[in-house]
């Protein structure tokens, strides 16, 4: 699977609006989450630009995140989030 994770950041950061990315594994403490992927984009709109270009890579060859996560048991916690002023 992290095979995967790594050919869609390789994916994502050919892309128009992409700023930089982050593949985080856990390597102490309670936390829940063993790895973490976070991107950060210029904007919502490169977002809404790179999902369906996203979803026609995972088809071309037969990948699909979603029975990955599922069949590996995983808790995802997907969600968009926008960087707080700086203090």
């Amino acid at each position: 699977m992290i095979g995967k994770v790594r050919m869609t950041h390789e994916l994502l950061r050919q892309q128009s609006g992409f700023v930089q990315d982050f593949l985080l594994e856990q390597f102490s403490g309670p936390g829940e989450f063993n790895l973490v992927t976070i991107v950060e984009w210029e904007s919502q709109a490169a977002v809404d630009k790179v999902v369906p270009i996203v979803k026609a890579a995972h088809e071309r060859i037969a990948f699909s995140p979603q029975e990955t996560i599922a069949w590996l048991g995983v808790r995802a916690d997907i969600a968009n989030y926008q960087r707080l002023p700086e203090l």
